[in-house]
């Protein structure tokens, strides 16, 4: 099942699906704003991708990287696509495409009382499964407790924070200016 990889960039011809993919795949308090992402999408420190099958949307990822660290903010397949080895293709093209540096993700924190605890569980799993592992560290960001997992290497909380800022910095504050 060769995935055909599409690179979405501010005008792009697919972004009713993207966008109803994106809203229902992610809590809104775990999202950024869709139009942040259209205007950070031609950035160079940014990969956003469409995979398809057969012309059929499948789902996305959207990620941000420096020299070292990919870490990827968001990654969603399609509610009819899931179960069929789509999420572990498109896990291993963004392995593929950054084989030099550590692949870095956060997943809901698997250790609260959430009322979607067997979800979650199930998603780390999956990235296990993947060769994911724990990286030894956790996040909270809007309320929201995570667990970190990577692939193909170290990063340290500290070196993940020096990548959002300079997420921040240059790709947020001079592309996504609210009028």
């Amino acid at each position: 099942m060769p995935l055909t990889i599409k690179r979405i960039g501010k005008k792009y011809a697919d972004r009713k699906n993207i966008k109803r993919l994106y809203k229902t795949a992610f809590p809104r308090n775990e999202r950024m704003r869709f139009r942040s992402l259209e205007k950070s999408a031609d950035s160079a420190m940014v990969e956003w991708l469409a995979y398809y099958n057969d012309g059929k949307f499948v789902g996305f990822s959207y990620l941000s990287f420096d020299d070292a660290i990919a870490y990827l903010f968001y990654f969603a397949v399609h509610d009819e696509s899931r179960s069929k080895g789509y999420g572990s293709e498109i896990l291993a093209d963004i392995k593929r495409r950054h084989a030099d540096k550590t692949v870095v993700l956060d997943i809901e924190a698997c250790g609260d009382a959430a009322k979607n605890r067997e979800q979650r569980l199930r998603r780390r799993d999956f990235y296990f499964r993947n060769g994911f592992a724990d990286a030894g560290f956790d996040s909270n960001y809007h309320g929201v407790h995570y667990d970190t997992l990577l692939y193909g290497g170290e990063c340290s909380k500290a070196r993940l924070m020096q990548l959002f800022k300079k997420y921040r910095r240059e790709v947020l504050s001079e592309r996504v200016k609210d009028k």
